[in-house]
């Protein structure tokens, strides 16, 4: 059985680099640092469905 990608939404930044997502199922939105957001862009396991393409792929090396 083939996991499906969790969609999450970025909801928005803070002053110190945290970052607010928002995941399905959840009533408040999770705080992550930069660190953390970067690697869920690269993942294959969250998909933002918020974010234009351009943006998403401008964080790949």
């Amino acid at each position: 059985m083939k996991n499906r990608p969790v969609k999450v939404s970025l909801i928005g930044k803070e002053n110190d680099n945290v970052y607010q997502i928002k995941f399905p199922k959840l009533n408040i939105p999770v705080n992550v640092n930069e660190e953390l957001y970067r690697k869920m862009l690269r993942s294959p396991q969250y998909q933002f469905d918020n974010l234009r393409k351009d943006k998403r792929e401008k964080h790949f090396a």
